[in-house]
């Protein structure tokens, strides 16, 4: 018996027990994700309410439609006595929609989409597939389309090159000076550096954006002028009524402070804040410089002629993170301007930039370019609020449109009423959800992609997206997100407002403009009711001069009788 114990020891020892006697070892493996509509007991997700019963459709389609009508069929035909153009800097078409979902759902509307004409409008550059806010600066503004990066002169200047944007014959006219000119005031308000390529296509002449200051010249600068010096001593700078918006360090020299006590960077040793104020005195005009919302909101506009504040000594921080104590808000700084501008009864025109719109697309920071949208909505609000007390709405002309695009996409299949900044959508390749907001390139590559390539899982990020600085997905690493080369939506109302609906070349948004202010050289186009304003002040000069003669004639005679 001992020898048949020992053999079976040694056969389990060579062969091991027989597989019907070994026990089973059950190990659990979890399941992988799948795909929501993979589970068999998914369920389609449902619409709200109301809107499943088809009268819903119906009926607002049909009102919606009266709106058409009415709109077409009352066209305001009457001059422009006051524009205002805002700019949402990179305000791609994808950044309305999902901007609207931020506010609150897919059917919100943002206060100038409910203006009644809209139209597109194609943004290359004259050498660029996708351009920059100084070439389309230039075509909205000007009416010319130009070279990438260039400020306010023709595509016969290339970057960089200061001889050939010296010469009057390659300078453009902005309609800000058409509108001094004219005895109108204007204005700019920004919160991205006033010296930057939007703004100051309105008042400088430039071979490069990027002279912002004296320190950015060429070495051989043959005499071109910084950015900051023709704002201040400029022909169409320094008769601004208002300039508002960030970028102090470029008027106040290296080893200086502002009032927020920033440092300045000029190194020829100008003060261009106190040469304005020196100027201004010179002129014998009422002028105040602001550096601070406390300083904006105690401003009189009636004991005022013209108003300069710079908030920054960089640009203007994203509202979400502002210090609002210290900084006004884009909608503060356009009521403000406009109560200065209103004063006029000629008129005006108002530039107003959204510009941290882009700065945010660029860092890949969808959240803040959503909540900055927001912010632009806020300010044109104003705006209409602010024209309609004073019943100057039927003579103003509001117009909103960006000046290029941006690589942000919505994209998957979200549900209605999903988190626009949350995931939407699952891939079944590599078993992880994605972000429903995503960028073509940046430098949020490398937040959401292994060195050795695949994705970082986003179901890790989730108590992460809501945050401002989180960065949303790239798919191609860049070192600053790119501008987009898609189309932008251009919104309109006011005086001849139906003149920016279909889809055209942007520079046709400044011939619009000009021909609905009346505004321009005199072989452009006019409309009825310009030459009549023209024909009225005509003869309106005619007739102070026949007054000022007599007034004259019956001096002398006067005279000589005495």
């Amino acid at each position: 018996m001992k020898l048949i114990c020992v053999l079976f020891a040694i056969c389990l020892a060579v062969h091991g027990l027989p597989r019907n006697l070994a026990p089973t070892i059950v190990t659990e493996v979890p399941p992988e994700p799948t795909h929501p509509m993979d589970d068999p007991n998914w369920v389609p997700p449902t619409g709200p309410t109301h809107e499943k019963d088809r009268e819903y459709w119906l009926a607002t389609g049909q009102n919606r439609l009266r709106q058409q009508i009415a709109h077409g069929s009352d066209l305001n035909l009457r001059v422009a006595k006051n524009v205002i153009i805002f700019i949402g800097d990179g305000l791609s078409i994808p950044t309305l929609a999902a901007t609207r979902v931020y506010m609150g759902g897919e059917e919100q509307e943002l206060s100038f989409e409910r203006f009644p004409h809209t139209g597109l409008a194609k943004t290359y550059c004259i050498n660029y597939q996708v351009s920059d806010s100084a070439c389309t600066a230039a075509a909205i503004l000007m009416g010319v389309k130009n070279n990438y990066g260039t400020i306010g002169v023709s595509g016969h200047v290339p970057l960089h090159n200061c001889p050939l944007s010296l010469l009057e014959s390659n300078r453009l006219t902005s309609i800000l000076a058409y509108a001094q000119q004219d005895g109108r005031s204007t204005g700019i308000v920004t919160n991205t550096r006033i010296t930057h390529a939007t703004p100051a296509v309105a008042y400088a002449a430039a071979g490069a954006r990027y002279w912002e200051d004296d320190t950015e010249l060429p070495a051989t600068g043959g005499g071109c002028q910084d950015i900051a010096y023709q704002l201040v001593h400029g022909a169409v700078g320094q008769n601004l009524t208002v300039a508002l918006g960030g970028g102090s360090r470029h008027f106040y020299p290296a080893g200086t402070v502002d009032g927020n006590g920033e440092a300045g960077r000029r190194q020829d040793g100008r003060n261009l804040v106190d040469e304005w104020i020196s100027a201004m005195a010179e002129r014998q005009l009422r002028a105040r410089f602001v550096h601070d919302r406390a300083g904006l909101a105690a401003i009189d506009a009636g004991q005022v002629d013209r108003l300069f504040g710079l908030f920054r000594a960089n640009h203007m921080s994203y509202h979400l993170l502002a210090d609002q104590s210290r900084e006004p808000s884009l909608a503060e700084m356009t009521a403000s301007a406009l109560q200065l501008l209103k004063r006029n009864d000629r008129g005006f025109v108002l530039l107003v930039e959204g510009g941290t719109i882009d700065h945010a697309h660029h860092a890949n920071l969808a959240r803040l370019a959503l909540d900055e949208t927001v912010e632009l909505h806020r300010a044109v609000e104003q705006a209409i609020s602010l024209m309609e007390t004073g019943g100057d709405q039927q003579e103003t002309l509001m117009l909103v449109t960006a000046d290029h695009s941006h690589t942000l996409t919505i994209g998957g299949y979200p549900v209605r009423g999903n988190d626009i900044l949350s995931t939407g959508d699952f891939s079944r390749l590599d078993r992880m959800p994605f972000f429903t907001l995503t960028y073509a390139n940046g430098m949020s590559y490398f937040d959401h992609f292994y060195e050795t390539g695949g994705r970082r899982n986003p179901a890790d990020m989730v108590d992460r997206h809501h945050e401002p600085t989180f960065t949303f997905p790239a798919a191609v690493p860049y070192e600053d997100e790119t501008h987009g080369g898609d189309d932008v939506a251009v919104f309109a109302r006011g005086p001849w407002s139906h003149l920016f609906s279909g889809l055209y070349e942007q520079h046709v948004i400044g011939h619009g403009l000009l021909y609905a202010a009346c505004l321009g050289p005199e072989e452009f186009e006019r409309s009825e009711a310009c030459r009549e304003r023209i024909r009225g002040a005509a003869s309106t000069t005619t007739g102070c001069c026949w007054i000022a003669l007599m007034l004259s004639s019956l001096f002398l005679v006067w005279r000589g009788v005495g």
